[in-house]
């Protein structure tokens, strides 16, 4: 049973995703929250979402992430600055706390795909993301460190002007690179607990791999306005239930 929960969480996960191209992080990590304390629910998912995105690897040709990494050094560093304390910190954050934060980030993630509140974001990532990138990157960083969600900097990098190329090589970048650098991070603070939990969530990349592929199949035959409504619900619900235990 201890090993059925991760592998239905991180199939189920890999299905939305490749139903609609969002969402592992968010519907994976705080449903795997439910059933075990925050520290390793975060921990578990980090190289199932590796195996998830790896198809942005095979996108992405060597000039456009030597360009990605020159134009976005800020960016970057910043976000590994921040990838670092929350990685780290996970180990001093009570449970209860990651459980909640994990929740509201998933309930805000779910309002962000409302018209209006989506037009809103669009409007301010325009007057102000640019100007504070660093900003944005180590508080982003801190994010994705402590909840495997990576939802401000996708959503910065959608506001940019970059072309679809450059996008998907800046989130190579961030979502395969920096996570590398987090399975280090996780096994140096002893977030595995032994090599078991590492042995457990190496494991979890096959059926990562596969329900991505087997949701892609999926979305060619649903339109995306069903999909994405039915994964928003899904996030929603499983937000508020870490918010709002029922």
């Amino acid at each position: 049973m201890e090993l059925l929960i991760p592998l239905a969480v991180v199939s189920l996960g890999g299905i939305i995703k490749g139903l609609n191209g969002f969402g592992y992080a968010v519907v994976s990590t705080p449903l795997l929250a439910i059933f075990m304390p925050g520290q390793e629910a975060v921990a578990l998912m980090i190289i199932p979402l590796i195996a998830g995105n790896f198809e942005l690897v095979a996108e992405t040709s060597r000039e456009e992430l030597e360009r990605c990494l020159s134009n976005f050094s800020s960016l970057i560093l910043s976000l590994s600055l921040g990838v670092t304390i929350g990685t780290l910190a996970l180990r001093i954050i009570p449970s209860d706390i990651i459980k909640t934060s994990v929740g509201v980030i998933a309930i805000l993630f779910a309002a962000s795909k409302t018209p209006k509140i989506s037009e809103f974001f669009t409007r301010l990532s325009e007057v102000c993301f640019k100007a504070w990138e660093p900003i944005i990157g180590f508080l982003s960083g801190l994010v994705y460190g402590s909840s495997n969600i990576g939802v401000p900097i996708v959503a910065y990098l959608e506001s940019t002007n970059l072309s679809r190329e450059r996008k998907i090589s800046a989130l190579a970048i961030i979502i395969l690179g920096i996570s590398v650098y987090r399975v280090l991070l996780a096994q140096y603070s002893g977030l595995y607990a032994g090599s078991e939990k590492l042995l457990l969530s190496a494991l979890m990349a096959l059926p990562a791999i596969l329900s991505v592929r087997i949701g892609t199949w999926f979305a060619r035959k649903v339109p995306d306005l069903y999909l994405e409504r039915f994964s928003v619900l899904m996030i929603a619900a499983i937000g508020f239930k870490l918010v709002l235990p029922f």
